[in-house]
């Protein structure tokens, strides 16, 4: 076999070959150009063949890569610290920080200390924010990438989402994010030096269309104030009104066709419909019913 060249590209050769022969003299009757010609075909055909060949070669699948030893570490570490987190566990989320913490948040802005983020994540888990939105973070399955960083330690990318942990023993779905983590090895120990928390959305249990959620704007009569629905997005807000002015305000997230909850507390609108209007909007507090407004014509 010809250095370089595949067994098709011989193949290729020896067919040419044999019908070069037969019209040679054809050929040689015609000129030196005409065999010129018929030679350079033969060559770019080849030339043509052997590329072909070698970019199937090249397109063959690559063997999927197991996690790394690092990977499995940072995993095991973001798993231990927001087990913390979401159980207020202020000891061990300290132990999980480098002195030289800095968290980096889009709505929230820097908190540039170990201390300052102490003193925050005591009024997070403070028993009025705990009772008002208890939150649980949940890493995004197949989201998690690990990049060693050398001399110093690992870089960590995912995203996740976060969870209303209602008083009835359930959970909703209330927002979503990524993060960008900053790992330092020190003494064989793990610890967080940067958190950049970013890209924060709000997330619903349920998806509508926006059909759907613009037949219940419009506005609803209680007794002491109007209570205002528009739409935001995929999904709604409410405002109270009162004597014309706009007051209290919040998101509502779908959780069925006509169900909607708040991002905190134990709160659900329900709006029902009389032969395919809707005309009523109910209000549940803890699952009891509270306040009933009728939609204004």
């Amino acid at each position: 076999m010809r250095p370089g060249l595949s067994a098709r590209s011989l193949a290729i050769i020896e067919t040419l070959q044999i019908q070069l022969e037969s019209t040679i003299f054809k050929v040689n009757s015609l000129g030196m150009k005409k065999l010129i010609y018929v030679s350079s075909f033969l060559v770019v055909l080849i030339s043509c063949d052997q590329k072909k060949e070698d970019r199937i070669i090249k397109t063959k699948p690559i063997a999927e890569e197991q996690p790394s030893e690092l990977f499995k570490t940072i995993a095991i570490m973001d798993s231990l610290y927001f087990s913390a987190q979401n159980s207020c566990d202020l000891e061990k989320y300290a132990y999980y920080l480098s002195e030289d913490f800095e968290f980096f948040h889009d709505k929230a802005g820097l908190t540039d200390s170990k201390e300052n983020e102490m003193s925050d994540m005591a009024i997070f888990c403070g028993e009025e924010q705990r009772t008002r939105q208890p939150l649980r973070r949940a890493l995004t399955e197949g989201t998690l990438k690990v990049y060693p960083m050398d001399n110093y330690g690992a870089l960590e990318f995912c995203d996740h989402v976060f969870y209303l942990q209602v008083n009835d023993g359930t959970e909703k779905v209330v927002g979503s994010g990524k993060m960008t983590a900053l790992w330092k090895k020190e003494n064989d120990t793990w610890k967080l030096s940067r958190i950049i928390s970013y890209n924060h959305q709000p997330l619903a249990e349920v998806e509508l269309s926006g059909e759907t959620l613009n037949q219940y704007v419009g506005d609803y009569s209680l007794p002491d104030r109007i209570v205002n629905i528009k739409r935001e997005g995929k999904l709604l807000r409410a405002t109270d009104v009162n004597d014309g002015n706009p007051g209290w305000t919040t998101l509502l997230f779908p959780e069925s066709e006509n169900r909607f909850y708040f991002n905190y507390e134990n709160v659900v609108y329900e709006f029902i419909k009389t032969d395919a209007t809707v005309e009523t909007l109910n209000i549940y507090e803890n699952g009891a019913l509270i306040e009933e407004a009728k939609r204004r014509k």
